[in-house]
């Protein structure tokens, strides 16, 4: 079965006014209800949260084998990070005028009780880093929740100064996932 997620269809309008072009549906056998993509960093010694509005996600998974695929396509000029959004997308940071999207492709493997993890790669401004994501995931008559996180070094990707003291270098990114057969 496979899992799937497009959140808008047309043009995005980002916070810098830049007009894009949005992510296309992906084919689902599942209709999501809801879904989030989040990110959380540290800027001058306190959290600040964002996440990005338009990204799909294309998941295959055999439920006898606990095992899958996964795809994931973000809009990078989605992203909506109170007042520094205009900052986080320019040249030093996401850079979304030359790179417009991330792609995330795992495998999908099971741990223990509803525990998973996928393990693959994240190429994000046109680096491409190995990268695991645990998560748990629950499939109740038909319905699918999904809810995983995982911490990933900004400057891997060449994000942001290599001063960890204006903006630390972690960046915890979560995924919650709703979405019905």
């Amino acid at each position: 079965m496979a899992l799937g997620i497009g959140q808008s269809l047309g043009l995005y309008r980002s916070d810098t006014g830049q007009t894009t072009a949005a992510l296309e549906s992906v084919a689902s056998d599942w209709t999501v209800q809801s879904g989030q993509i989040g990110i959380a960093v540290t800027q001058f010694g306190s959290q600040t949260n964002g996440s990005f509005s338009d990204w799909t996600s294309a998941i295959t998974f055999d439920e006898t084998a606990k095992t899958g695929s996964v795809t994931t396509t973000i809009n990078i000029a989605s992203l909506s990070i109170g007042s520094v959004t205009s900052q986080a997308l320019g040249a030093e940071y996401f850079d979304a005028a030359t790179h417009p999207t991330a792609i995330y492709e795992g495998q999908i493997s099971h741990i223990e009780a509803d525990q998973y993890a996928s393990t693959g790669t994240l190429t994000l401004k046109g680096q491409s880093i190995p990268v695991e994501f645990t998560f748990d995931l629950t499939i109740v008559d038909g319905l699918a929740t999904m809810s995983g996180t995982t911490r990933l070094d900004r400057t891997d990707f060449g994000i942001g100064a290599a001063d960890e003291g204006t903006l630390g270098f972690g960046v915890d990114v979560s995924l919650n996932l709703t979405a019905a057969r």
